[in-house]
């Protein structure tokens, strides 16, 4: 008996330790290498882009946290937001990487017939495990010369959206602060 409860342990352990693996953000980010991003103090938020399955609503309050952390970010760094005269441009865009990920086993084979027998897909019942491949891509753009000098993209798994916004406010800090940790880029 000692044995099944040591191994249900160390299962119910892995499950735990990959769960926290998957969950966890993944960011990248591209910069103009030759770009000197000491000269730049102030700021000005363009048009930003958010689509998730929680409705406008919810998306306007997803968008104010990721533009309020993302300020307090740049703040923290010595910037300034300064509406007149930006030394760059920051804007995102934020949702689901793809649309059509939002069932895990979903496959684009044709659909089933209605007579066949239903079952579960990879071990999974259908319409259970949903997950969303969730991202925020933020662009910087010199405000002289309107080309983009700084992308991060951060990217999350999302394993249950529809409960996505009971945590929203310390999954975007979390996102937002990983995103801006590096930023900006050693000087050139």
């Amino acid at each position: 008996m000692r044995t099944v409860t040591s191994k249900a342990g160390r299962l119910a352990f892995a499950c735990l330790l990959i769960g926290t693996s998957i969950a966890a953000q993944k960011v990248t980010t591209n910069f103009d290498k030759n770009f000197d991003f000491a000269t730049w103090k102030r700021y000005a938020w363009r048009q930003n882009h958010i689509v998730t399955r929680h409705g406008k609503q919810n998306d306007a309050l997803i968008d104010q946290k990721i533009v309020q952390d993302v300020d307090r970010n740049l703040t923290e760094k010595g910037f300034v937001e300064d509406l007149s005269h930006p030394d760059f441009f920051i804007s995102y865009e934020a949702g689901a990487a793809d649309p059509t990920a939002d069932v895990e086993g979903f496959h684009a084979t044709p659909a089933p017939r209605l007579n066949e027998p239903q079952g579960p897909v990879y071990g999974i019942p259908q319409n259970v495990w949903y997950s969303v491949d969730g991202h925020v891509v933020f662009h910087l753009v010199d405000a002289k010369s309107n080309q983009p000098v700084w992308t991060a993209t951060a990217t999350k798994k999302i394993r249950d959206p529809h409960k996505g916004m009971k945590d929203m406010e310390k999954q975007v800090q979390q996102i937002v602060s990983k995103t801006f940790r590096s930023f900006p880029p050693g000087a050139k």
